[in-house]
């Protein structure tokens, strides 16, 4: 699709980009364990079982919450259970004993706690489970999985380095360890966070050259995989609208039928799937969620016919109030009834959420060096007070976004039932986060500026070698992290070179100096100034 829409040099550019950003994904791909990653071996289940044409299963007597399909045995194994001790994934525990279990393409019963997740994120990597080789399955499930997330990727670089390099390099640094480790592994969430960037560049850059159609897509890419899809799309336009000034009305009349036309579909197979499930409930409503922009584009509609001043203001709050008082009454109607303790224990646990969004790999039980977490927010936090010195309106919504962030983590734990208050991780709320760099980098064309939003854009653009260096850094310290967590456990040896404990088919000494040498060329094409080539 890239290579039909940009001319002969572009493509050539765009290529190195592209080997670049499909090697660093391959060094995750091979140094990530088989199902290391959180729920891969459900995932594997359910997508095998799916193009085999099966979606009901039988119960598993053994767990609770499981069903039964008959797939191949390599599917799912090994069980990531045997790296553990007393405390399940220790993270002292290396996973010697992944290279220890025998894989066959026999058939069996084999459970999964997914089959109840939409079908569209499981259909590519499910091919991969007619692959005669048992050993080699895994990783071609995972290159599959990972295919749309890296050419949403790639096309949301070559948008934004059609503008101004900070952007490209802000984007890149919203791409987290924990997306980088999500693309390496089975998980329909991958797909989802690459639609969520695909989201973010093509909406704020609607109306120019090739934008539409990544912002299509990538909003059919974050609507169907997953059940919150939905509502990160709504939570994605509405940020954009505040950053552009617009109405969600304005941004419909700049599509074109076909792209009208492919926004409605993927809307309408959103609830599909709760339905199909007889879910009368949370995920009902989720799916429905992108509906919610008309409702908003009739509200601002409204609001802006109110007089300037004091009744308007008073309009803004009178909304306000009424998004509060339906938040509250979700909480308090949640399943099994309002409990102040649970909701002190899930309010209690956004610093981990936090930290989360950078990076707790694997079960939870692969941590980012604590550093290199405070940096990644050290740099987020930089960019937010360049926009707060050069353009307020960036620094305004860029924390209404984190705020938005917050708040949607503990409503939709909330909403779901549980009282345990770890059922949310960071990394569901990612699809909204990776954009959050994007939109503090983002300023307004020239021609826009009014009042304080002057053209000075001088002091975020020499921001770039910081964030790419920062960018850099961050996700190869982490990467190492991983490779000595899997070979070793996190109390072992930090030498690569005796990091032979699970079998890798790949030596991790190499994958890392190839990781560092990769990522390095992607940043460094981001951060360049923009070729006429791609500029035109």
């Amino acid at each position: 699709m890239i290579e039909r829409l940009l001319p002969a040099r572009a493509r050539a550019s765009a290529g190195r980009l592209a080997l670049s950003i499909v090697v660093v994904v391959l060094c995750w791909i091979l140094g990530n364990p088989r199902s290391s990653g959180p729920d891969e071996p459900s995932h594997m289940v359910a997508s095998a079982a799916l193009v085999r044409g099966e979606r009901d299963g039988a119960p598993d007597p053994a767990r609770p919450g499981y069903t039964l399909f008959e797939v191949p045995a390599m599917v799912g194994s090994p069980d990531p259970a045997c790296w553990s001790t007393s405390v399940a994934l220790d993270p002292n525990v290396p996973v010697t004993c992944a290279a220890g279990i025998p894989l066959t393409t026999d058939e069996q019963l084999v459970g999964t706690s997914s089959e109840n997740y939409p079908p569209w994120g499981f259909l590519l990597p499910g091919l991969a489970s007619y692959v005669p080789s048992a050993s080699g399955y895994a990783y071609v499930a995972r290159v599959l999985n990972a295919a749309i997330p890296v050419a949403l990727l790639v096309w949301s670089l070559v948008v934004l380095a059609r503008h101004r390099p900070v952007l490209g390099v802000a984007a890149l640094l919203g791409v987290t360890p924990i997306v980088w480790f999500t693309f390496g592994v089975v998980n329909p969430s991958a797909v989802s966070i690459a639609g969520g960037l695909a989201l973010w560049v093509g909406v704020l850059h609607l109306g120019r050259q090739r934008a539409e159609t990544l912002a299509v897509l990538g909003w059919i890419a974050l609507m169907l995989p997953r059940r919150d899809g939905p509502m990160w799309v709504l939570l994605i336009v509405l940020v954009c609208c505040a950053l552009l000034a617009r109405r969600p009305g304005e941004l419909w009349s700049q599509l074109t039928t076909r792209s009208r036309i492919a926004v409605v579909a993927a809307a309408a197979l959103a609830p599909v799937t709760p339905l199909w499930n007889g879910e009368q409930n949370l995920n009902l409503a989720l799916a429905l969620a992108p509906f919610g922009l008309v409702v908003v584009d009739l509200a601002v509609r409204r609001i802006v016919r109110v007089p300037a001043g004091r009744p308007r203001m008073l309009a803004i709050a009178a909304s306000a109030v009424a998004v509060f008082v339906v938040a509250a009454v979700a909480v308090t109607f949640r399943p099994g009834g309002f409990r102040a303790d649970t909701v002190r224990l899930v309010m209690g646990a956004t610093g981990e959420h936090l930290r989360q969004l950078v990076g707790v790999l694997g079960w939870l039980s692969t941590p980012v060096p604590m550093p290199m977490v405070f940096l990644q927010w050290a740099l987020i936090g930089g960019l937010a007070t360049v926009a707060y010195l050069e353009y307020r309106r960036a620094a305004v919504v860029g924390l209404a976004a984190l705020a938005a962030t917050v708040a949607t983590a503990w409503l939709l734990e909330l909403g779901q039932g549980a009282d345990y208050g770890r059922y949310w991780h960071g990394r569901y709320s990612m699809p909204l986060v990776i954009g959050l760099p994007l939109v503090l980098a983002w300023r307004a064309d020239r021609a826009d500026r009014q009042g304080d939003d002057r053209d000075t854009e001088a002091l975020v653009d020499r921001l770039v070698p910081l964030l790419a260096g920062g960018a850099w850094l961050v996700a190869n310290v982490s990467f190492v992290a991983a490779q000595q967590r899997w070979a070793v456990g996190v109390g072992g040896t930090w030498y690569p070179w005796r990091w032979d404990t699970w079998s890798a088919p790949v030596s991790p000494l190499i994958l890392i100096v190839v990781h560092a040498a990769a990522s390095a060329a992607a940043l460094a094409w981001c951060a360049r100034p923009v070729p006429p080539v791609l500029a035109r």
